[in-house]
């Protein structure tokens, strides 16, 4: 732990140099700095023009808040303060359901996380959001879109090269990277194998007989890490898809 949190306030120091650069894009993410886990997303799912309040809460002042956090106790956030937004453990006290509006329930990645989660540390019984005190996310992209098909995409070159190669973000050793589309993986030039500093092992099917629901496997020489690469775990993700990749995870034995 001691050694990610020098890590990681290295990276917040490295990132205080570049005053150039707006706030945005030096988003790091949210939920807990010293997991073993890493979700790597395309891009937070908001409408700046008409979900103002929430990018700025969630995207722009990311950096500037972790910069303030001295505790990283996240149990001492409480249930439901949503006015008290923190990066540590955002939106706390939401349940494992959809949001309608009016039952604290989430989106549809953030339920999707929470299931994989489940499966990986076998909580059959667990009906809370809580992913966030066994792992780190954050996205490719710090721009927000409802769509990647209509995303600006310029933060992507600085974020690769200043905030995801980072020494802090290259030390988990369990990435999942959700969402096909932000690194380059075509045969001869799969920039996951360089970035993470692994190898392409094998391309599979969570729905095996209709080779649906793939994923892809990566894993350095000591098998000391391993990256997954799928599709954004948020519309027409399966349950075989999640379990899947959690048992991937789980035989892995980085936990």
């Amino acid at each position: 732990m001691e050694n990610r949190k020098r890590l990681f306030n290295n990276l917040l120091k490295t990132l205080d140099k570049n005053k150039e650069v707006c706030e945005e894009f030096k988003y790091l993410g949210t939920g807990n700095p010293f997991s073993n886990i890493l979700i790597i997303g395309k891009e937070a799912s908001i409408i700046k023009e008409e979900q103002e309040e929430q990018y700025n809460k969630e995207i722009v002042d990311n950096y500037k808040d972790w910069r303030g956090i001295l505790d990283f106790n996240s149990d001492k956030i409480k249930d439901r303060q949503f006015h008290n937004y923190s990066p540590l453990f955002p939106y706390k006290g939401q349940v494992l359901k959809i949001n309608n509006g009016g039952n604290f329930g989430t989106s549809k990645t953030w339920y999707n996380y929470q299931k994989l989660f489940n499966h990986i540390f076998n909580l059959s019984n667990n009906n809370i959001i809580d992913f966030h005190k066994k792992s780190f996310i954050t996205e490719v992209n710090s721009t927000p879109s409802k769509k990647t098909i209509n995303a600006i995409i310029d933060s992507i070159p600085f974020r690769k090269e200043h905030v995801l190669s980072s020494d802090f973000f290259q030390s988990f050793p369990i990435v999942i990277i959700s969402g096909v589309g932000y690194f380059e993986t075509k045969e001869g030039n799969n920039e996951i194998e360089k970035f993470f500093k692994v190898e392409f092992k094998e391309k599979k099917f969570a729905n095996k007989e209709k080779s649906t629901q793939p994923y892809w496997v990566h894993l350095n020489k000591e098998k000391t890490k391993i990256v997954i690469n799928t599709h954004q775990l948020s519309i027409g993700i399966s349950d075989d898809l999640l379990k899947e990749v959690a048992k991937e995870i789980i035989e892995s034995k980085l936990i």
